[in-house]
């Protein structure tokens, strides 16, 4: 399971996102700070930060399972075809998801479960005939949100400054180089409030 930190750095609260089940959503300094390469892009994600498998709300997990003959037609035969063996047993109480509880993809060929042999995820492809089907937070991340703080998960592939790494004299900020995945996360509402924070920063900068 992915093992997400708290930081300690200061927060701003948040109040007009979507996210109805979180009542108290703070975005993290670390998304503010300028810090990434300017041609850092997830579009060249490598998807080697999915290899330990992720966490799905068990309702999505759920809904992967009932369409689990759609998945099944996206994957590669060497995949596991087997939607018994696509999740962990063990569920985690996680508010933070919107069932409060959150369940783990399997590993197999030593990377998640829906992940193929040139790391594409066969759910985002399954999109084509089920819309929203990648789970939520894949489709957010680096972006995560963690305890109520919107986040940056970057620590799983220090050397892939293309993407999602860090780099000490970097021009960009997370809510530039993220500017997609925010707007999933947070909705157009939440978002738009977001732009207004940064601006408001860099007015008595």
């Amino acid at each position: 399971m992915p093992d997400h930190t708290l930081s300690a750095e200061p927060a701003l609260p948040l109040r007009q996102h979507h996210l109805e089940y979180i009542t108290n959503l703070r975005v993290g300094e670390e998304v503010l700070t300028p810090r990434f390469a300017r041609d850092c892009d997830t579009n060249k994600c490598s998807g080697a930060c999915c290899g330990g498998g992720v966490l799905v709300d068990v309702g999505h997990r759920d809904r992967l399972l009932a369409e689990a003959s759609l998945v099944v037609r996206y994957m590669e035969p060497s995949q596991e075809h087997d939607p018994t063996k696509w999740f962990e047993e063990e569920v985690f109480e996680d508010p933070d998801y919107p069932s409060g509880r959150a369940v783990c993809t399997t590993v197999v060929n030593d990377t998640c479960v829906f992940l193929d042999s040139q790391r594409r995820c066969v759910l985002h492809m399954a999109e084509t005939e089920s819309p929203a089907l990648k789970p939520f937070y894949c489709r957010a991340y680096p972006v995560a949100i963690v305890q109520g703080r919107v986040t940056l998960d970057t620590d799983w592939c220090p050397e892939e400054t293309q993407c999602c790494a860090t780099v000490a004299d970097g021009v960009l900020s997370g809510v530039e180089v993220y500017a997609g995945e925010l707007l999933h996360l947070l909705g157009p509402a939440g978002n738009r409030e977001l732009k207004h924070l940064v601006a408001e920063r860099h007015s008595t900068e």
